[in-house]
């Protein structure tokens, strides 16, 4: 008897140190602990669960994957088990895909297709909190607010994206910041505010940036169940692309990140092979991306990997360039909380960053921070830029956004897109027709 106690204790022990070790982002002592309380209890679905996890933060995607599958004999209705095993699975084959026989090289036409669709594209867009300001960090209603100035704009074009920046859940805790940090960031936006994102017309978001699990697996899934639930499509987690089709053109978003949740811009071979995928799959393709260090000192797009708060944030233009390479037709970057430089490489436009749309009550708005745009584009059915247009815009109280009528959002992205891009950078119009 008081030797099954002491094992029981033991194997407690174990679990406890590993999960302990996961949430100090210590995954190597995790795996120890994990591979430990696995072996003294291989019917534990919960121990192999978070083995899984020591792995994944390990990058052994593999590993993750096989555990996961383990969960799914011993526990098949585990809340996120498929969600999480299909991301790993979807890993693991991008990165054995880099190592197999390169697919067909990307036709990529120079001379526009007979038909057309417009894109309508803005930047971050986080609708408001109560995590830490409760109904004051919140817009009134359902968030109509949010978009009174610019409906008219999204809903013009074929398809309408947007950033979403912050998980819609409602009431999940988050666990992401210390209590004591005063440089750590969580959101949570109830999820009555995806009515907003109907009512300007949206048709499809990212969910792939640094705020997507500020909630964890469990807010990424709400924020997925309400986008489907009201009609719109997303792309974010591994495995998770969205597919629309307009006028019989089949469209494929894909979404990339710096962080394993997502496509990894920093993984140059697992994103064109995932760009290469997509385009067999439809006739254009969107890649949006997450990227690039962060505020006013970050307007320009440098050519090379960027850092910030310690973290790789990707070589941007390059991330962006080999995206087209490999058959993306229209490339949305956000992230830097500032617009950047735009280019169109090989007749693709490249938004390098569309900068903040909306940070409800959160976002600062000082200086090149206070100014966004909203992208509308218009490509041929073969992916090749006919016409674009800016609408700029200046953020106002509690970061909504209202017409910018001095235009300083378009001399931002003019002079940004002479100076990093000389020979592919576009020209802005006063008007904010754009030409290359």
């Amino acid at each position: 008897m008081w030797l099954w106690i002491a094992l029981a204790v033991a194997l407690a022990g174990a679990y406890e140190d590993g999960v302990a070790a996961l949430k100090d982002n210590r995954p190597a002592d995790a795996l120890v602990y994990l591979q430990q309380a696995v072996a003294e209890d291989e019917l534990s679905a919960q121990a192999h669960w978070e083995l899984g996890w020591a792995h994944w933060s390990l990058e052994n995607f593999e590993f993750a994957a096989r555990e996961w599958t383990r969960v799914r004999e011993l526990d098949p209705n585990r809340s996120e088990l498929e969600h999480w095993l299909t991301a790993a699975e979807t890993k693991v084959a991008l990165v054995n895909g880099t190592e197999e026989p390169e697919l067909p090289p990307a036709e990529i036409p120079l001379e526009p297709g007979e038909g057309r669709i417009t894109f309508a594209a803005a930047g971050d867009t986080m609708m408001g909190s109560d995590l830490k300001r409760g109904t004051a960090g919140l817009p009134p209603g359902n968030g109509e607010v949010i978009f009174e100035d610019t409906a008219p704009i999204f809903k013009a074009a074929d398809i309408a994206f947007v950033n979403l920046e912050g998980p819609l859940a409602d009431g999940l805790p988050s666990r992401k910041c210390r209590p004591d940090s005063t440089a750590c960031y969580a959101f949570r936006t109830p999820t009555k505010y995806a009515a907003a994102l109907t009512y300007a017309g949206i048709d499809v978001a990212s969910l792939a940036n640094n705020h997507a699990m500020d909630l964890g697996g469990m807010g990424q899934e709400s924020t997925m169940k309400v986008l489907d639930e009201v009609g719109i499509a997303h792309a974010g987690r591994l495995g998770d692309q969205a597919l629309l089709e307009v006028n019989g053109v089949k469209v494929v978003f894909l979404a990339a990140h710096v962080g394993n949740c997502c496509l990894n811009i920093n993984y140059m071979g697992e994103l064109v092979r995932a760009v290469r995928l997509a385009d067999q799959e439809a006739d254009l393709v969107v890649l949006s991306f997450h990227g690039g260090a962060e505020g006013t000192g970050a307007q320009h797009v440098p050519g090379k990997l960027e850092i910030a708060y310690g973290e790789k944030r990707g070589d941007v233009k390059k991330a962006a360039r080999a995206a087209v390479d490999a058959g993306a037709d229209l490339v949305l970057g956000h992230g830097p909380h500032v617009l950047r430089a735009m280019e169109v490489y090989k007749g693709r436009l490249i938004a390098y960053s569309l900068a903040n749309y909306c940070g409800y009550n959160q976002f600062g708005t000082r200086g090149a921070t206070g100014y966004t745009v909203i992208l509308s584009a218009e490509l041929a059915d073969n992916g090749v830029l006919v016409s674009a247009k800016l609408t700029p815009l200046k953020h106002g109280q509690s970061s909504v956004p209202h017409p910018d009528t001095e235009g300083e959002a378009l001399r931002l992205v003019r002079e940004l897109s002479a100076a990093d891009f000389p020979e592919t950078g576009v020209k802005v119009a006063d008007d904010g027709t754009l030409s290359w």
